[in-house]
This record gives C-alpha cells, sequence and structure tokens, in this order.
C-alpha cells in the first residue's frame, strides 16, 4: 500500500489544542479530520470514475464506491499523533456497491507482469499522484478544521 503522510503542525492549532483537556483535543482532531477528509474522498472517487480506460468501467465504478475513509485511530498516548487512512478498501470490506470488483485496483494503480508475454505493464499511479498533488491543501483543510471545531468548544472570543 502506497502511504503518504500529512502532519498538521501550525503555531496557531498547537496553542488552541492546548487549551483543551486531553479528551476534547482527540474529539475535536478526530471531528475536523473526518470533515476535512469529505471533499478530498468525494473528489478520489470522481477521479477513479472518469479514469480514461478502454472498454466498461464496471471495476472503476467499484473503486469508486469502495474509496473510503478509515476513522481516525489514535496512535500511542495523550497527544498523539492520529492516524487516518482515505484510499481504496480491498475485498468485500470495500462495501456493497463495490461487490468485490476493485480486486483490479492494484494492479491498475502499480502495474503487473503479464503472464502471456512476460513483460511489465506499468500502473497509472493515479491515487498517488492525486494524493502528493493535494497534500498541501488536505493538512490546511485539517488546520483550518480543527480551528473550527475548537472555537466551537472553547467560544470564538477565548480563541486568539
Amino acid at each position: 500500500m502506497t502511504v503518504v503522510k500529512v502532519t498538521v503542525d501550525t503555531k496557531e492549532v498547537r496553542d488552541t489544542l492546548r487549551r483543551l483537556s486531553p479528551r476534547l483535543n482527540e474529539s475535536v482532531r478526530k471531528k475536523a479530520i473526518r470533515k476535512a477528509a469529505k471533499p478530498f474522498t468525494a473528489a478520489l472517487k470522481a477521479l477513479w470514475v472518469s479514469a480514461p480506460y478502454k472498454g466498461k468501467n464496471p471495476h472503476r465504478k467499484a473503486i469508486a464506491a469502495a474509496t473510503k475513509l478509515n476513522s481516525p485511530k489514535r496512535m500511542g498516548g495523550e497527544g498523539a499523533p492520529i492516524r487516518v487512512e482515505l484510499g481504496v478498501v480491498l475485498g468485500k470490506k470495500g462495501g456493497a456497491r463495490a461487490k468485490g470488483m476493485q480486486y483490479v485496483y492494484p494492479w491498475l494503480e502499480n502495474g503487473f507482469k503479464h503472464k502471456a508475454s512476460g513483460k511489465f505493464i506499468a500502473g497509472s499511479h493515479r491515487s498517488l499522484a492525486w494524493s502528493r498533488s493535494n497534500v498541501t491543501a488536505f493538512m490546511q483543510s485539517i488546520a483550518t478544521e480543527i480551528l473550527v471545531e475548537a472555537r466551537k468548544i472553547l467560544g470564538a472570543a477565548n480563541v486568539a
């Protein structure tokens, strides 16, 4: 699996999160990540539905249907980073609309060796290229949402 790590570390976000209790801090970060990721999840789905491959597109539709945000999970103790994955879920866990048809995703994304000819067919790396081009916008969106959620809890007057 291709992994792109995103770290949100701005002074304003750090200062605001310090004012919250550890439990509220984690809750705000998770809620902000979910909210900020919605448009990016939709954009990644749209990218796969409109991918220019030959033939009918049931696999591309299945890939789009199986594109999901795995819920944010804390990786350690208090104040630890929160890990989240945005990508294609393979197998039956991809959802009812995918029907397991997203099994070609690794081949389309990363390439494969053709058995009959022995040639390597290069992958498109669509998801990787998309994630690299959108990582800064995603980080900024998360930072903005963290501040919005924290302001709801602390009150607009108390946040610098």
